[in-house]
């Protein structure tokens, strides 16, 4: 089983970066492949990126034909395809993900080789079997709240931890899992963060075991299954 770490940790001090480590203590022996954003920054679409794109997916461009503005995506969506496990390490920036990690879920997120339109107007995704895993630490209290800033701002204002998981499930991936560090603000004292920490830690060490075959799961969320558990924590 192949697993594929992608991570934005620009901090050195990151608190995703203590559940990512977790995770890879308990994969180790595995085939692991690590994806850095904060070192091998994804594309954007460029007005010749998106021209060979549309260009591709209508045919008009042959696939077997190499796009040069479409040339780190294409590498970038055939490391994913490669894998089977992927595990996203990043921190929720202003209620979403950081502009990093959506270029590169846009790198991937490509017509013919991670999802297809079907006759009935929706569409399919292509990764099914694959499992993915998305490690998140925020400010903030997303999984309570009524929405209010005055409430730790509440699930109405998780445009991050959701998204991604919907990136995934809209890609076709038959696991979804995720553990979100939340409550981190630093108007909170040390032990409570340390606390907070310490659970979403073993929350991610109970998911690798479960997944690696070492012992079966504890704690953790229940696999995310259909599109009515989007967002939930």
């Amino acid at each position: 089983m192949k697993t594929l770490i992608v991570k934005y940790l620009p901090n050195p001090r990151s608190r995703t970066r203590k559940m990512l480590d977790a995770f890879l203590e308990e994969a180790s022996g595995t085939e692991i492949e690590e994806l850095d954003l904060c070192q091998d920054v994804p594309d954007l679409f460029s007005i010749e990126a998106l021209g060979g794109y549309f260009g591709r997916i209508t045919k008009a461009i042959p696939r077997d034909i190499p796009i040069p503005a479409l040339a780190k995506m294409d590498r970038m969506t055939e490391q994913l395809k490669s894998c089977d496990v992927v595990v996203l390490a990043t921190p929720m920036y202003n209620f979403s993900l950081p502009a990093t990690v959506k270029a590169w879920f846009d790198s991937v997120m490509l017509q013919g080789d991670t999802f297809l339109p079907n006759p009935k107007g929706a569409f399919l995704g292509l990764m099914t079997g694959k499992k993915a895993l998305v490690l998140m630490t925020a400010f903030g209290t997303y999984s309570t709240g009524d929405g209010t800033v005055g409430s730790l701002f509440g699930p109405t204002y998780d445009h991050g931890f959701s998204l991604a998981k919907l990136e995934f499930k809209f890609m076709g991936f038959s696991e979804i899992r995720g553990v979100l560090g939340e409550g981190m603000s630093p108007s909170k004292s040390e032990d409570v963060k340390a606390r907070l920490l310490d659970e979403s830690i073993e929350e991610v060490r109970s998911i690798t075991q479960e997944w690696y075959g070492k012992k079966p799961l504890v704690v953790g969320e229940p696999a995310y299954g259909d599109a009515s558990n989007v967002g939930a924590r």
